[in-house]
């Protein structure tokens, strides 16, 4: 086992390994006409023609979190697998100040588990509040890393916004999550936004959430986003305020 996993996370990891035995559809451009044109330029840049349409993608990422006003340096692990769920498995901080354990949202539900050092119990937090962000989290990250699963054969379902944006509505296991994109004039993903629960809020309620992608990686010949940053108070005035999280992914392969 994982030394950063508890025995919960290890299993959604093993559940979210499996797909369902058949082999996957191709990337068919042609299913693409009718799309929003901002849509359609982010896909055909993403994806090229005949590719495999994953459904799970596993990373492997660096980078620093804020906690309580002050910023942590981590290496994580995730697997994602769209409408289903994830686990992130992370390590943050150092030598003198380390939290280890997981974020998941899986068939069993969603639950937060962290420990200080790997011993010290410092956050367990589950329930609605907690398994509303995560659906958040798995949408907005289900279009950045493994935009496979956004494409009209895999039931994406697209609506145009403006010249450069275009919303999304991705699945999870409530429902669906409209995520708004936004894309340049080569169909490089450049924002993501969407209007996420907060189970820190008090009382807890829907806030804008988002970020930006400031490099992009190739996976089997597929773009996902690279490097960004994301936080609540999406396009708002404390939006600086609001960030929380950096990455740069360091490998990623597609299940």
């Amino acid at each position: 086992m994982n030394a950063r996993a508890t025995a919960p996370a290890e299993a959604t990891w093993a559940t979210l390994q499996h797909d369902d035995g058949q082999p996957p559809a191709t990337f068919d451009t042609s299913t693409l006409l009718d799309l929003p044109e901002p849509a359609q330029r982010f896909l055909r840049a993403a994806i090229p023609a005949d590719t495999p349409l994953a459904s799970g993608v596993v990373l492997e990422m660096v980078g620093e979190i804020r906690l309580v006003g002050r910023w942590f340096p981590f290496t994580a692990r995730q697997i994602l697998r769209a409408g289903v769920g994830f686990v992130w498995q992370p390590e943050v901080g150092t030598r003198i100040l380390r939290f280890v354990g997981a974020d998941v949202l899986g068939p069993d539900g969603a639950r937060m588990e962290f420990r200080l050092h790997g011993r010290i119990p410092v956050v367990r937090a589950d329930g609605p509040d907690i398994a509303r962000s995560a659906a958040g989290r798995l949408a907005a990250e289900t279009v950045v890393w493994l935009p496979q699963s956004v494409t009209p054969q895999a039931g994406g379902n697209w609506r145009a916004i403006d010249a450069d944006r275009a919303a999304v509505a991705v699945p999870v296991p409530s429902g669906a999550i409209d995520v708004e994109v936004t894309v340049d004039r080569a169909g490089r993903l450049t924002e993501i936004g969407l209007e996420r629960w907060n189970a820190s809020a008090k009382p807890p309620a829907r806030e804008p959430f988002g970020g930006t992608v400031t490099a992009t990686r190739v996976v089997d010949a597929v773009t996902i986003a690279g490097q960004g940053a994301v936080g609540w108070n999406w396009h708002t005035a404390t939006k600086d305020d609001g960030e929380f999280f950096r990455y740069s992914i360091t490998s990623a392969r597609f299940l």
